[in-house]
C-alpha cells in the first residue's frame, strides 16, 4: 500500500472498495505496561531481534532470568522505541517479557497483524522517528499515540494486509 488519496489506497487487493478511515493510533491499540520479573518466562531484548525483519536471531526459549520488563502475550506487538530508526519490532507467538525500551501493543480496533504491518509503514516510522534525545533518541509516545493513520474499515481487508 503506497500513498493514500481521499482515504483510498493506490494499490488495493481485489474485492475491496470501501474507503479507509483515519484513526488516532491510541484508538486502535492499547499500550501495555504490566511488568514481570518472572524467571520462567523467556526474555526478549534488542539484541535478540533482527532489525527490519522482525525475527529472532536466536532461540530464546531458554533465556530465563529475573530481570524486569513488560509482559507480552502471543499476538501482542513489540516496538523498540529506543533509536526507532533501527526498526526493532516483533510479533511473538509466545508469552514472554520485553526487556529494555519497548512498547508493547495490544490491538483493540484493528487486527493484530494489521497493526504489526502499520508500525513498519513509512507513515508510522516518520512519526516514530521524530525523537527526543541525542545520545539515546526515543520515540515520543504523545506524538505517536495522537498521530492519525488510515486503516481499512473492514477487518477482512485488515487481515488480508496482515498476511
Amino acid at each position: 500500500m503506497k500513498k493514500l488519496e481521499k482515504s483510498v489506497p493506490v494499490i488495493r487487493f481485489k474485492g475491496f472498495s470501501e474507503a479507509w478511515e483515519q484513526r488516532k493510533f491510541i484508538e486502535i491499540i492499547n499500550r501495555l505496561s504490566k511488568t514481570s520479573n518472572s524467571s520462567i518466562l523467556p526474555k526478549v531484548e534488542y539484541e535478540d531481534i533482527i532489525a527490519e525483519e522482525g525475527r529472532l536471531n536466536k532461540d530464546i526459549s531458554n533465556k530465563f532470568d529475573s530481570r524486569k520488563g513488560i509482559l507480552f502475550q502471543p499476538k501482542n506487538i513489540l516496538y523498540g522505541k529506543l533509536r526507532p530508526y533501527l526498526k526493532n519490532w516483533l510479533y511473538p507467538d509466545f508469552k514472554g517479557v520485553a526487556v529494555g525500551d519497548f512498547w508493547v501493543f495490544e490491538a483493540i480496533e484493528a487486527t493484530p497483524r494489521f497493526i504489526y504491518n502499520l508500525i513498519q509503514s513509512d507513515s508510522y516510522q516518520k512519526v516514530a522517528n521524530d525523537t527526543a534525545g541525542t545520545k539515546m533518541p526515543r520515540s515520543d509516545w504523545t506524538k505517536v499515540s495522537n498521530s492519525s493513520f488510515f486503516i481499512p474499515k473492514e477487518s477482512s481487508e485488515q487481515k488480508r494486509i496482515g498476511t
